[in-house]
């Protein structure tokens, strides 16, 4: 997830560093590992004296990727979406394997995978201005304009792609790409009953992704005229079905949520104790954000995961204020394998064979972030074992975690290189980053291992929203190297986990998530048949092999499978969202 998470995330906060802290959590790295786990595991219910009332200020550092539910794919943004909006199907604090009933109140998937029928709750009402009951129909609508340009989703055509009519809908919007098309496959027989009927038996992970913002229902007859521009202003003018709604949104700046006076309690699974929400952005600075939180009042981290001092400062002085949460998701160095030099296998190989990745872990904290990974597909979710655990797929460039320069530069040399070093003008290679710690410390930690066999890298480094939105996104404004990307997952499947983000068919113009711009034909079919596998062991091992084949492709250096590190102020009372690995919005309180 992107978001993730996704988004991907989809980019991932990751745990830094606990220093002395945890001298104490026991000898070996596992027990490390297990000891800070249970210290710091995450709360996923409110307590039962828990508070109504009370504003909660998010620190964040830069801003959501879209604040338009149709185009959100971003770990943070899902975040303010939760307390926000209503999809068909959601995630309770606790609950990560499959989502409960949300804005729906049942569903049924036919006994061939190709039928998903939902039937709504009744008496669940927009927000002012539009002030009515949601129906099918605006669900239907949700999902036929995320095709649109100016929406510009990034996981519709991966996950829903298999509706029946969905080439003709695709088409459609690119002739008239100010009205969100029809999709055929769409049903609404009544105003509480919306039907997809999909031509491959995909119902699992289709059911999976309207559990994403994208089936969060949006009213046509008031959100057309926001969408008939490019990009759409819908999000700024969104009416919200959740317990807030949107208050106002300041890009870069705020965002305010406050109730929705139209939400009844008695529909929702959510308790919703705050009165409002303020996601404050700017606060470049981490480790005083960091400070702010722990030593303030009603405040918790948003788009950032503390840096080392922060997370130390936390173990140390304020051990009740930290969280630490498995994240499922991974993080690595993406090479862009369009356009030299990483076009060359043998240079990509050679990359990864030189690339410290235990060094790169140490920008986060060392060996209690997490193992170094290996290979793609994180711990805990189906197809890890199956694409070789820890260990990882028996490929010598990423066998040494601590780097192998003398096989680096035999690729290099398989290359052209003599030298076993890079020469001449196709050297010279950009790099994007983000511009504060620790992402920072780790984009600058990449560029000098690629100094190391001899690349001229520039290195720009950026606010974490722009660096993505800008630059690493957008496939034509594309750097050489996007060195502190992640991917969180989208839900506990392995094809939330490999689809978008290396699939040389779902290479979008903008809102792109496989970041090498990977296209590899075999790997693009093998994924295309491991689809429709819908025995869960069977879709492990077809997902592992094609995760072993991309770590093969060596697209990118996979570095970390790591944790999220929470931080919020004492009196919050707050509760993590375990499928997000964030902050759940609509269960944190504030203690009086």
């Amino acid at each position: 997830m992107r978001l993730r998470w996704l988004r991907f995330l989809l980019p991932l906060a990751l745990l830094a560093g606990l220093g002395g802290a945890l001298a104490s959590c026991g000898g070996g790295g596992g027990e490390e590992e297990t000891a800070v786990s249970s210290k710091y595991a995450p709360p996923t219910a409110p307590p039962d004296n828990a508070q109504k009332g009370g504003t909660l200020t998010v620190i964040s550092s830069g801003d959501v990727d879209y604040i338009d539910p149709g185009a959100a794919y971003y770990q943070y943004t899902y975040m303010i979406d939760g307390a926000l909006d209503r999809p068909l199907v959601g995630w309770p604090p606790d609950e990560t394997q499959k989502p409960q009933p949300d804005l729906a109140e049942s569903e049924e998937i036919s006994s061939d995978n190709k039928t998903l029928t939902f039937k709504l709750k009744s008496g669940i009402e927009y927000s002012p201005p539009v002030n009515r009951e949601v129906t099918s129909a605006d669900v239907k609508y949700a999902v036929e304009r995320a095709l649109l340009p100016g929406v510009a989703n990034g996981y519709v055509a991966a996950y829903l792609g298999d509706l029946e009519g969905f080439k003709e809908a695709e088409a459609a919007a690119k002739k008239d790409p100010t009205k969100a098309p029809d999709i055929s496959g769409i049903e609404t027989p009544d105003d509480q009953t919306i039907v997809f009927h999909l031509e491959r038996p995909t119902a699992v992970v289709a059911e999976q992704a309207l559990s994403l913002p994208i089936s969060s229902p949006v009213p046509e007859e008031y959100a057309k005229k926001y969408d008939a521009e490019n990009p759409s202003t819908y999000g700024e003018h969104q009416v919200n079905a959740g317990p807030y709604m949107l208050d106002s949104y300041s890009p870069g700046k705020e965002i305010k949520l406050v109730r929705n006076p139209n939400w009844d309690p008695s529909l929702d699974f959510r308790p919703a104790y705050l009165d409002a929400i303020n996601v404050e952005s700017g606060f470049t600075d981490t480790v005083s954000a960091s400070k702010k939180i722990l030593s303030g009042s009603a405040q918790i981290n948003g788009d950032f995961s503390p840096p080392a001092q922060g997370v130390k400062l936390a173990a140390t002085q304020y051990p009740d204020q930290l969280t630490l949460t498995p994240s499922g998701g991974s993080r690595y160095v993406a090479l862009n394998t369009s356009k030299p030099p990483f076009d060359d296998i043998n240079v990509r190989k050679a990359v990864i064979a030189n690339s410290d990745r235990t060094a790169l872990v140490a920008t986060r904290g060392g060996p209690l972030v997490g193992p170094v990974a290996t290979h793609f597909i994180p711990p805990e979710i189906p197809g890890f074992e199956e694409a070789g655990g820890v260990k990882g797929p028996d490929l010598d460039f990423v066998q040494n975690p601590q780097g192998d320069p003398k096989l680096a530069a035999e690729y290099m040399k398989k290359a052209g290189f003599s030298s076993g070093k890079c020469e001449g003008s196709v050297c010279n290679i950009t790099m994007v980053g983000e511009n504060q710690p620790p992402d920072k410390d780790t984009g600058e930690v990449a560029q000098s291992q690629l100094e190391e066999l001899g690349f001229n890298v520039n290195l720009q480094e950026v606010n974490g929203d722009l660096m993505y939105t800008k630059f690493c996104n957008v496939p034509k404004n594309e750097p050489n190297v996007c060195p502190t990307v992640g991917w969180i997952k989208d839900f506990n499947d392995p094809q939330s986990i490999l689809d978008l983000t290396f699939n040389g068919d779902e290479i979008l113009p903008s809102n792109n998530s496989n970041w090498p711009l990977l296209d590899d034909k075999s790997i693009n079919e093998a994924m295309d048949k491991a689809k429709l596998i819908n025995d869960l062991d069977q879709r492990a091992e077809a997902w592992g092999k094609i995760d072993q084949d991309i770590t093969a492709q060596a697209p990118a250096i996979p570095w970390i499978w790591d944790n999220q590190a929470n931080i919020e102020s004492s009196d919050v009372a707050g509760v993590i969202n375990k499928f997000n690995a964030v902050h759940d919005l609509s269960f944190t309180s504030l203690e009086k």
